[in-house]
């Protein structure tokens, strides 16, 4: 988003980053170019694999692998919960368009990626009318994650700071493998899995907004430190 946040940070990276200091693997842009949204997006895909290391100088985390750390599902039909949980695949992002209004302080951001979440779970609860329960291992990959971002900002002090956002996505498929499903009972746990990836939409809906979201905040403290770290003007060149 964020994981669309991540992305966000990309953008003003690429746009011509951290005071003074231009590392060779970023493009700068310039708010006079009349291309300048084609040229961002060029520059985000250029620069978000090596952005997605980190920038130690700004204390800025990586971002591929993302470290969740607790996921909580909660709705009265299943509780499940994912412990030590960790995100990968947004550095192979693909940028489909990106549009930014500089006089009105908005910005849209559509991207997709391909991303795979891995966790400890304990989950119990039922799926439609099947049951479901167990503790072990659970990974997820989502083929195609689709997000859009709208978001607004202004300028304080020399610096950018997001005021507000929106986001929206959508998804091609999820495939789900979770270990020790009914306590180690094969036959059991084989015909939930096959009804579960059969129904991922289903499941999506009540694993994803949560995921999602805790990728989407974890990457916005990230891009807070590196607006706090760098001036507006040098994140997008006058």
């Amino acid at each position: 988003m964020a994981v669309s946040v991540y992305i966000l940070a990309v953008i003003y990276l690429a746009a011509g980053v951290m005071a003074g200091s231009l590392p060779p693997f970023i493009k700068p842009c310039s708010i006079k170019d009349p291309n300048m949204n084609q040229c961002i997006e060029k520059s985000i895909e250029l620069a978000g694999p090596k952005f997605a290391d980190g920038i130690p100088e700004l204390g800025i985390a990586s971002l591929d692998p993302v470290q969740l750390g607790t996921v909580v599902v909660d709705n009265p039909s299943l509780k499940l919960t994912f412990t030590d949980t960790v995100v990968t695949g947004l550095r192979n992002f693909k940028v489909n368009s990106y549009k930014m209004n500089t006089e009105k302080g908005k910005a849209v951001l559509d991207f997709t990626a391909n991303v795979t979440l891995k966790a400890n779970y304990v989950m119990d609860g039922q799926i439609l009318i099947l049951p479901i329960r167990g503790d072990g291992q659970a990974k997820i990959k989502i083929t195609n994650l689709n997000i859009v971002i709208k978001y607004d900002y202004e300028t304080k002090d020399g610096h950018w700071v997001v005021t507000g956002y929106k986001d929206s996505y959508k998804m091609d498929r999820a495939q789900f493998k979770f270990t020790n499903l009914f306590g180690g009972n094969k036959e059991l746990a084989d015909t939930t899995l096959k009804f579960v990836n059969e129904s991922w939409n289903i499941i999506m809906s009540e694993i994803a907004p949560p995921a999602i979201k805790e990728i989407i905040k974890n990457c916005v403290d990230e891009v807070k430190k590196l607006f706090a770290g760098v001036p507006a003007a040098e994140l997008l060149l006058l």
